[in-house]
């Protein structure tokens, strides 16, 4: 077998993806530098603009808006129900015979992990939605049957347990709204499913509210009492998620199960795609177990447009303690453990906003269909592909357009040699983005910095011969002269900053209009004008 597909083969052993959360390296040879692009034909092969996290999809306009980013994978991930859009229809493919699609849908809700995860390529579906329309929440009471419901059975359990929410507003004092449900108990979510008993004139006052049920019957009626002077219903809907252990669930999106005699779930491609793990605001411990599950669990989100971008810890457009680095910081703290683990680069429900993945894959046009969307999934499985956070193209109004974050900025040359790691970049704008900087990355923190397009790294050995660097990453910014129109930027400032405030470096703030598509200014109002692009890791092995 030659050393490079050794080497392929050796990073997909479960082996290797399971060694415990200390010293995970030290069991390992250490002389070798895995690199997921190592089958890369840099000369040949194309890039393919992909989503691994991303909702909307299932209009030809929704469609039509990604294909003008510049998207051609389109493996979009909803849920309410978490069902594969998938396939597309066939008179839309057969107007754009160059769009690729995959299965992908977003899986949540269990007992045992406040987690999401996305499973590219995977037909698992699960969970179930259904909201109230604004014009019937105008009105009290509001009376409305959930209908179509699995019952409750101690067999499986998961299928007849639903998510009630209602969010009520209030402009001042405290009033309360009464909820009565027919058609189900309250049960406990975290206990088993407990039955905590019938919902009767419960009292709601102005918030969020959340109430799981077990159902009695097929459907669910409800009706919900209040002052429509004093109170308003923003929200009245009633969800489902997986409602299973994780374990459960990954084993189902990964390698199906039989139900009733019927195969459900799996990958469609059993070479190809996995398991994303979604806004990971956790601790590493958290995720550990679940990189460990399967090789197949293939990485984190390292950006995510909705989750402050390079990630905040506390939630959701939280910014009190910015720099908004976590999963960043995350990733390289996973790789210091010597876990393999993809990063991926998304806007998840900002569709305007920015972060994709860039598959490298052999020239589409030679392959059908089918082989083609095996191409793109093996991309995400071996880590052949690079993740983007791009400038926003903007009118001279400040108003984003088209074509919105889409970036030619690519790594086009990857390679290892036994002493060193070269690394050419290329495709920044010449005249919007005529500098380039390179950054190299290992488990010490950024190790060198080269102002060019094109770098080398020496892979430096000790005394035994081991590779002293556990992992490396390789970064790259196009930059322009000046921001903040008319200061300048140098490399020796761009130097000076972290992957967070060169995001945000900007020359204008963008006007509120159908493109600004967030409802936190933090992270969507200035118009970032530098293009980055973040290589998966090289790890030793």
């Amino acid at each position: 077998m030659k050393r490079r597909n050794l080497l392929v083969t050796l990073a997909g052993l479960p082996a290797a993806a399971s060694l415990p959360l200390s010293g995970a390296a030290s069991r390992t040879t250490g002389r070798e530098l895995d690199n997921p692009y190592a089958e890369v034909d840099w000369d040949t092969w194309e890039c393919l603009h992909s989503m691994s996290h991303q909702h909307q999809g299932q209009t030809d306009a929704s469609r039509n808006g990604f294909l003008e980013m510049g998207y051609r994978h389109l493996a979009f991930s909803n849920y309410y129900p978490s069902a594969p859009t998938y396939p597309l229809p066939a008179d839309y493919l057969a107007k754009h015979p160059d769009v690729i699609a995959a299965p992908n849908a977003e899986h949540h809700s269990f007992p045992d992990a406040g987690l999401h995860f996305n499973a590219l390529g995977s037909l698992l579906a699960t969970g179930y939605g259904s909201s109230v329309s604004a014009k019937e929440c105008a009105i009290s009471p509001i009376v409305h049957r959930f209908e179509k419901l699995e019952i409750f059975n101690t067999e499986r359990p998961w299928l007849g347990v639903y998510r009630l929410d209602v969010r009520l507003s209030a402009s001042e004092g405290k009033p309360t709204a009464r909820l009565t449900v027919e058609g189900a108990h309250e049960c406990g979510f975290r206990e088993g499913f407990s039955d905590k008993g019938p919902i009767l004139e419960r009292e709601l006052p102005p918030g969020n509210h959340t109430l799981y049920l077990r159902t009695t019957a097929a459907s669910i009626e409800t009706k919900l009492v209040f002052d429509t002077a004093a109170l308003s219903v923003t929200q009245y809907r009633l969800m489902q998620g997986a409602n299973r252990p994780w374990r459960d669930v990954f084993r189902a999106a990964l390698d199906g199960e039989m139900i009733d005699g019927k195969r459900s779930g799996g990958l469609l491609h059993g070479e190809g795609g996995g398991l994303t793990l979604n806004h990971p605001t956790g601790k590493l411990a958290d995720y550990a177990p679940m990189l460990d599950f399967d090789p197949r669990v293939l990485g984190i989100e390292v950006w995510n447009q909705l989750t402050s971008g390079f990630g905040s810890s506390r939630g959701f457009y939280d910014h009190s303690g910015e720099p908004n680095l976590h999963f960043y910081q995350l990733w390289d703290d996973i790789l210091r453990t010597g876990r393999r683990c993809w990063g991926f680069f998304v806007k998840d429900h900002n569709t305007f906003g920015r972060g994709r993945n860039v598959l490298l894959v052999p020239k589409l046009s030679a392959l059908p269909p089918a082989e083609r969307e095996a191409a793109a999934l093996c991309a995400y499985r071996k880590g052949a592909f690079f993740g983007s956070v791009a400038s926003l193209a903007a009118s001279e109004n400040a108003e984003v357009v088209t074509p919105y974050d889409r970036s030619d900025l690519r790594f086009s040359r990857i390679i290892t040699h036994d002493d060193k790691l070269q690394v050419t970049v290329a495709g920044n704008d010449p005249a919007k983005r005529p500098n380039v900087q390179i950054r190299f990355v290992t488990d010490q923190g950024i190790a060198s910095i080269v102002d060019s397009a094109e770098a080398e790294f020496p892979l430096k050995r000790d005394a035994s011969g081991q590779l002293v660097a556990q992992f490396v990453r390789v970064e790259a910014f196009a930059y322009p002269e000046t921001h903040l129109q008319g200061e300048p930027l140098t490399a020796e400032k761009l130097r000076g900053m972290n992957v967070h405030d060169i995001s945000l470096l900007h020359d204008q703030k963008a006007l509120r209009g159908p493109a600004f598509a967030s409802t936190d200014p933090a992270l969507r109002t200035p118009i970032p004008i530098v293009d980055m692009i973040f290589s998966q890791p090289l790890r030793r092995v």
